[in-house]
């Protein structure tokens, strides 16, 4: 196998905790410089091995792993030949901030040390943030946006990361400058609003019928929404077809 080459692959591991965990087996290549009957390994070193682990964990190429505060139990020396590790951690730490895990190490494929090791982990990568204040239920433009460089392990999971996802939606609440965006502060706006005058569309396999209606409520594409027939002055539900059209069923 050459010098520093890896295999990653994901495993649930029964004896470890009922949690869901991850394992990373990778060839571990170190200089023989220096050696006589074993290889020590330091915290620099298996930092690094975390490091590269957990991107590969992400699995996103735009988000960048950077390990802090690496503490493993004890440096450790092991056999020169054909050595291995596995790292098992928690599913949630691909989410970055503190995490704990183990990391197992073989030699010609047989366990010879086990160390616990805890980290802080930032993990870096675009995210949307406006560019000035955002009044509620404000339609937000390309223009209002930018895209900017933060620290994942600092910020609530559901941040917007692409301003394609904003496009065509509005606040639901005001948001200030330069404040990152969130799944929950967008919505779709509706299609149809109370007082609008639409086409009622009367439509079944015999007969196709329109009439002139007005909207009673708000309503996106695909919601039920009540209206007035304006020329039978009868309350009617109906559909939301697009801005101007709204099918009853019968």
């Amino acid at each position: 196998m050459k010098k520093g080459q890896c295999f990653d692959w994901f495993l649930i591991s029964l004896w470890l905790s009922p949690l869901l965990v991850s394992v990373a087996f990778c060839q571990h290549a170190v200089p023989a410089e220096g050696l006589w009957t074993g290889q020590t390994i330091g915290f620099e070193e298996m930092s690094k091995m975390l490091e590269n682990h957990l991107q590969k964990m992400i699995q996103d190429p735009n988000k960048k792993v950077e390990i802090r505060d690496f503490r493993g139990y004890e440096k450790i020396t092991l056999p020169r030949k054909n050595l291995s590790c596995r790292i098992f951690l928690p599913e949630q730490a691909v989410r970055g901030g503190s995490i704990a895990g183990t990391m197992v190490f073989y030699a010609n494929g047989q366990e010879v040390k086990r160390i616990r090791i805890s980290a802080w982990v930032d993990i870096y990568g675009d995210v949307v943030v406006v560019k000035h204040y955002l009044k509620r239920q404000q339609a937000i433009q390309e223009d209002d946006v930018q895209v900017v460089r933060k620290n994942f392990s600092l910020l609530p999971q559901d941040v917007v990361t692409d301003v394609k996802e904003v496009l065509g939606k509005r606040t639901t609440l005001a948001v200030n400058n330069l404040e990152v965006l969130r799944l929950n502060m967008l919505e779709v706006p509706p299609l149809v609003k109370k007082g609008d005058r639409v086409i009622i569309l009367f439509e079944n396999d015999q007969f196709k019928i329109t009439a002139l209606g007005e909207v009673k409520e708000g309503g996106r594409k695909g919601d039920k929404v009540k209206l007035v027939n304006l020329s039978s002055k009868k309350e009617v539900c109906g559909r939301v077809m697009d801005a101007n059209t709204v099918q009853v069923d019968f």
